[in-house]
C-alpha cells in the first residue's frame, strides 16, 4: 500500500488471485468438483476487465452518498471525506488498473483546489489528457504497462499534483476526526518550491532539439557532458533570486525514489548551468535556454553562472 508520501511511488506487480488459486489447487478447489469446472472458475474475469469508462463510474459512484447509501455515518461531511479516503487508501491498491482510474478521480476532485494556488504568473498543467478522459467511452484507451501517461512517469508537475492530493486528503481526514487538528506548511512548501520547479522542468521540452531532448538515446546508458541533453535526466533547483539545471547520472524519477528509501542513495549530479530567475516560469525557461546556447558557443564554460 502507498502512504501519503509515496503517492507517485512505481506501482507494485501485482498477481491475479486466480494465479495463486491455481498453483495451491491444480486438480481444483472444492472436493467433488470435476476438472473441467476448476477451469471455468479459474478463468472467470473479475471487474478489472471492463471497459476503463465503466470501472471509473463505478468508482465515482461509491463517492456519491445517495447512489450508494450508508446506515454508518450521520454527518454527511465527515462521511464525504472518509469515502475519499477509502478511495485514496483502500481502492487504489486493489491493482493497477484501480489504482489509475482511483488516481484520476481524485485528481479531477482536486484540480480547481489546487489551481487556486498557482502564483499570480505562474503556469501549471498538472492534469495529464490521457488520465482526464478516462471517463469517455469514446477514445476507447487502453491502460497497460507502456501506458505514456503512467508508465513513464508523467510530467514532473502531475507528481507535484499528486502529491498535493495526498496531503489535502489527510488534512481534511484529520479536521473530520478532531476540532482540534492543526494544518501543515505542506501546501505552502508545495506551491513555494516544488510547483515552480517542476513546472520548468516540464517547460524544458519547449526547448529546441539542440539544447534538449526528451531522453537519452537506447544506445547509451548514461547521459554524457554535452548537449542536447535528456530531459529525463534533468532537474531544478530554485533559489528567491536564481535558477540552477543539474544533470543526473540516473533518470531524475529514480534518483528521487531512491532517495526516499531507507538507504538514502539516489544518483549523483553535476551542476550544468545557474541563470537568473524571472517574473514568470517561462522567462525562467528562456534564460536557461539561452545559457545553453551560450555553453554550445563556448561563450561559458560547464557550471557557470550566466548573468
Amino acid at each position: 500500500m502507498y502512504s501519503s508520501s509515496s503517492i507517485s511511488a512505481p506501482l507494485p506487480p501485482y498477481t491475479p488471485p486466480s494465479a495463486h488459486y491455481r498453483k495451491a489447487h491444480p486438480q481444483g478447489g472444492l472436493s467433488g468438483s470435476s476438472g473441467s469446472g476448476s477451469d471455468s472458475d479459474s478463468d472467470k474475469k473479475g471487474i478489472s476487465v471492463l471497459p476503463i469508462h465503466l470501472i471509473h463510474r463505478i468508482l465515482s459512484l461509491t463517492l456519491d452518498q445517495r447512489a450508494t447509501p450508508s446506515t454508518y455515518w450521520s454527518d454527511p461531511e465527515e462521511e464525504r471525506v472518509r469515502r475519499i479516503w477509502a478511495l485514496f487508501r483502500g481502492l487504489r491498491g486493489v491493482n493497477r488498473v484501480f489504482w489509475l482510474v482511483s488516481t484520476s478521480i481524485l485528481r479531477a476532485m482536486y484540480l480547481e483546489s489546487y489551481l487556486s494556488y498557482i502564483k499570480p504568473g505562474y503556469s501549471s498543467d498538472p492534469f495529464p489528457f490521457d488520465s482526464s478522459h478516462l471517463s469517455d467511452p469514446s477514445l476507447n484507451l487502453h491502460l497497460d504497462s507502456s501506458d505514456s501517461t503512467y508508465g513513464r512517469g508523467g510530467g514532473r508537475e502531475t507528481a507535484v499534483f499528486d502529491r498535493y492530493i495526498a496531503v489535502k486528503v489527510g488534512e481534511e481526514l484529520r479536521e473530520v476526526e478532531s476540532a482540534l487538528s492543526e494544518g501543515s506548511e505542506a501546501v505552502g512548501d508545495i506551491f513555494h518550491r516544488l510547483q515552480p520547479a517542476a513546472r520548468i522542468e516540464d517547460l524544458l521540452l519547449t526547448l529546441p532539439p539542440n539544447l534538449i531532448v526528451p531522453s537519452i538515446s537506447s544506445s547509451s546508458s548514461n547521459p554524457i557532458r554535452s548537449l542536447p541533453l535528456p530531459q529525463t535526466h534533468l532537474s531544478v533547483k530554485l533559489t528567491p533570486s536564481w535558477a540552477a539545471m543539474y544533470l543526473h547520472s540516473a533518470p531524475v524519477a529514480i534518483s528521487r525514489a531512491l532517495s526516499r528509501t531507507s538507504e538514502g542513495g539516489g544518483s549523483s549530479k553535476e551542476l550544468v548551468v545557474e541563470v537568473r530567475r524571472t517574473s514568470t516560469l517561462e522567462g525562467t525557461v528562456k534564460m536557461i535556454g539561452d545559457g545553453l546556447d551560450d555553453i554550445s558557443r563556448r561563450l561559458v564554460t560547464w557550471g557557470d553562472r550566466v548573468l
